[in-house]
Order: structure tokens, then C-alpha cells, then sequence
């Protein structure tokens, strides 16, 4: 069972500012630019403390004391998480602390253009297969609206799922943001085992709001979208439950 933080989108939007802010570069371990994104770390529901760290590197030219905070935006019911931001912290029951933030004493001072590594987010499944999604946000101490954030989001399967991943060759949508009352889908696997291949959508705070059936292993499909609010939507591509490609989606004002 997954376990929805009390968060309402709409607090989200005011708590955390856009990654256009700029107040430094996240980095994943290929040195690529993620502010803003979503960051998926896959893992298989046996290994504990599973790791996703990122790079901080300061943008301007005046050195900050920076610190995080982490919100649970969607996370599996029996699974653990913590991070570390120069020190650990001890790990905590999902759905226990929806809201964390790193004590004050543990901020660092950080110079521009110097990547930090001290950032680690820690996932343990505890044996439960399925997705957590953490949003995590630094902010300038002196300045907190300065700001920058990232979702990382732990992919718990069975092992050898991963590779079922790559026989993703495309998955697309489009229009996004959507304007009007449904949006298409262009996807397509390299397998030709089309059984249990489904689309899912889930809000900004993981309900599920859709789930429809796919027939083949390629195609276009038209999905309407009346009757969902404006707003951040995770669009997945599933087979048997195993989440195989994820991308935001988003719905505008219609």
C-alpha cells in the first residue's frame, strides 16, 4: 500500500519555489543538469539503504550557507528513507516524517562553482516492490526563497527489471503541457510480449488517477484528460505492475 503525504499540490507550490531560481546546478553521477527534474534510482526490494546522490554546485559569485529539507511526495507503506547533507541521519518509517529538514548547525557553506558531494538520499524497501517519490529542496539560509529543487524517485522491482527498462525505444507525449481535453501518446518496446503492458497516471501526490490497458507493444493512442484539475501529473508506462518509463506531465487550464 503506498502512503500519500498530506501535502496538498497547491502548499507544495507555495512552499517550494521554482527551480528557476538558480540558486546552484544538481548533477547526477553523469554530470548531467537535473534542477527541476526527476531523478530515477532503480534497486530490487532486497537491498537496504539504497543510494541517490547529487552534486551541488553554487551558481554566482558569492559563497552561501546552503541546507535542504526532503518531502515525501508519494512512498511505499513499510519502507524506510533518510539523507545526508554533511552528516547522516537516522533512517525513518515512511509516512512518519512527510516533512524533514536538515538541523540548522548541519547547513554548509558552499563556494561557487565547487561541486558538493555531501548529499546522499537513502531508500530501504524492507521487501516492498513499487515506487517512492522524494522531493528534495536546497535553499540559501540567509535567503530561503533562493532555491533549487529535484525528485528523486526510488524504483523498487524484482531483479532484472532494470533490463526490462531498456526495451523502452520511445515514450512520448504530447502536447505538454496539454490545453485542451486529451493529449496522445507515442510509445514504443522492443519486446513483443505485449501482456500486462498498461498506462498509468498519478497526481502531484500520487493518486492514481488513471489506468488504461495498452494492446500492442507500439502505437499512438489519444487520451483524454476532462475531469482532472490543472495541474503536475506523473504519466508511467507499466507492464505487470514494473514501472518501465516515467515522465511529468502537464495539464493546464482548459
Amino acid at each position: 500500500m503506498k502512503h500519500v503525504a498530506a501535502l496538498l499540490f497547491s502548499t507544495l507550490l507555495l512552499t517550494v519555489p521554482d527551480a528557476r531560481a538558480q540558486l546552484a546546478e544538481l548533477h547526477d553521477a553523469d554530470g548531467n543538469v537535473v534542477n527541476g527534474q526527476t531523478v530515477v534510482h532503480w534497486g530490487d526490494m532486497q537491498t537496504a539503504n539504497q543510494k541517490q546522490g547529487l552534486d551541488v554546485v553554487l551558481l554566482g559569485s558569492a559563497t552561501k550557507v546552503v541546507n535542504v529539507k526532503r518531502y515525501e511526495l508519494s512512498v511505499q507503506t513499510g519502507t524506510e528513507n533518510y539523507f545526508c547533507w554533511g552528516v547522516c541521519y537516522t533512517p525513518v518509517d515512511a509516512g512518519s516524517q512527510p516533512f524533514w529538514q536538515a538541523q540548522s548547525q548541519h547547513s554548509i557553506v558552499l563556494d561557487p562553482g565547487v561541486p558538493e558531494d555531501a548529499f546522499g538520499a537513502y531508500h530501504t524497501p524492507n521487501g516492498m516492490m513499487g515506487s517512492s517519490i522524494y522531493r528534495y529542496v536546497w535553499f540559501d539560509v540567509n535567503a530561503p526563497s533562493d532555491s533549487v529543487w529535484v525528485d528523486i524517485e526510488f524504483r523498487v522491482t524484482a531483479v532484472g527489471v532494470e533490463e526490462e527498462a531498456t526495451s523502452v525505444q520511445e515514450f512520448v507525449l504530447f502536447p505538454n503541457p496539454v490545453l485542451g481535453r486529451e493529449f496522445s501518446l507515442r510509445y514504443g518496446l522492443s519486446t513483443t510480449d505485449v501482456n500486462g503492458l498498461e498506462f498509468v497516471l498519478h497526481d502531484a501526490v500520487g493518486q492514481q488517477v488513471m489506468r488504461q490497458r495498452l494492446s500492442s507493444v507500439s502505437g499512438r493512442v489519444a487520451i483524454g484528460v476532462e475531469g482532472l484539475p490543472s495541474g503536475v501529473y506523473f504519466a508511467t508506462l507499466e507492464r505487470q505492475g514494473a514501472q518501465l518509463r516515467t515522465e511529468r506531465l502537464v495539464l493546464g487550464s482548459r
